[in-house]
């Protein structure tokens, strides 16, 4: 599991040493864009991976790109993403799911904010590894769950709680 940067060593983990991990999840960071990673010739090693993102990520942008300037400068990194819809896709794809995703809006939790909503995009198929996307709407560069982050790094989601639904992704019967 990572979140931001972290996020980023997952994917780069997921890609270049695959023997190191049974599954990933990554929260708050998307795969690079092809102008942005080159790994020629490594085997593609299918597994589970677990997306979380907000869509107004202010750090790094949902729908994918360079980070903001400022957001460059202060954490001295760069380089282009995909969109969080099409990382989902990327490694969807390169566990061999053919099939459409299912995307479902999340129910409120009781006694939260109405700030954010959640929708999940499950990508599944028989004999693949499992790829899900938890887009949180309105969310910014946060975990989701019960404790919301900095005013800073935008608004946290709280119809989902990242550790149950590693949980219970991880758990999922293949």
């Amino acid at each position: 599991m990572g979140y931001s940067n972290g996020g980023g060593m997952v994917i780069r983990l997921l890609h270049e040493r695959p023997d190191l991990l049974d599954g990933g999840a990554v929260i708050a960071a998307q795969q690079p864009s092809p102008d942005n990673f080159v790994l020629p010739g490594l085997p593609v090693v299918p597994k589970p991976v677990l997306l979380f993102h907000g869509t107004k990520d202010r750090i790094v942008p949902y729908g994918g790109g360079q980070m903001a300037a400022w957001a460059r400068f202060i954490f001295k990194a760069g380089g282009t993403t995909l969109s969080a819809m099409d990382t989902a896709a990327h490694f969807a794809a390169r566990n061999g799911i053919t099939a459409a995703p299912v995307t479902v809006e999340l129910p409120r939790r009781a006694g939260q904010p109405d700030t954010t909503s959640v929708s999940r995009t499950d990508y599944r198929q028989d004999a693949h590894a499992p790829v899900t996307l938890y887009t949180v709407h309105g969310g910014g560069h946060t975990i989701p769950g019960a404790k919301p982050s900095p005013r800073l790094m935008g608004r946290t989601g709280a119809d989902v709680h990242t550790t149950e639904a590693i949980a219970e992704f991880f758990a999922f019967d293949r």
